[in-house]
């Protein structure tokens, strides 16, 4: 058995606060590089650091409520809870925000959180302008395809998020692509 996940049992046996504190903190220093890493390559370093404090907020509160049994299923547990706190951050920003994000940060954001060679200056031209085009004319689209490609959430996160069905957000999921085809067509 993988120690991080002895650690998580064990963490849940623990009997008092103090008990529980120690190893919590064990769980934390084995998580916490590479969940600075994921966060650190979507955000600026600038709010990076306060987007972590919320993941690991987020997963100390909620670390007895795991209730895997392996560790890839702990590390998608967290990196969900990672997902969800930077989808809300985003959110903020988006709803605070009346342009939508400048074409270099979002190519940076693209190319830092994809893990492919960095596009291509044509591609980026295109794409630039249909996101463009897209948040002109259909912001809601611009939102879902931001949310699904570049912060990885996947449908189930983002209909939560949006409060609707599973379904419906594949749909508009698929629609919005159609639309940004059409834009740049």
């Amino acid at each position: 058995m993988d120690e991080l996940i002895k650690l998580v049992r064990v963490y849940r046996l623990a009997s008092t606060l103090d008990e529980r504190m120690g190893w919590a903190e064990k769980i934390f220093a084995q998580i916490e590089p590479d969940l600075r890493f994921f966060i650190f390559g979507l955000i600026s370093h600038h709010e990076a650091e306060d987007a972590l404090q919320e993941v690991l907020r987020a997963v100390a509160t909620n670390l007895s409520k795991f209730s895997g049994s392996t560790k890839g299923e702990f590390w998608a547990w967290c990196y969900r809870i990672a997902r969800n706190k930077l989808s809300d951050h985003f959110r903020a920003k988006a709803a605070s925000r009346t342009e939508p994000m400048p074409p270099e940060e979002l190519w940076s954001l693209i190319e830092s959180s994809a893990h492919a060679a960095p596009m291509s200056a044509a591609d980026r031209l295109d794409l630039a302008h249909a996101m463009k085009l897209l948040a002109a004319s259909k912001p809601e689209c611009y939102d879902f395809l931001w949310q699904h490609y570049v912060i990885g959430l996947d449908y189930r996160d983002i209909a939560e998020g949006f409060q609707l069905q599973y379904d419906n957000v594949r749909m508009k999921i698929g629609r919005c692509l159609e639309t940004a085809r059409s834009l740049v067509t």
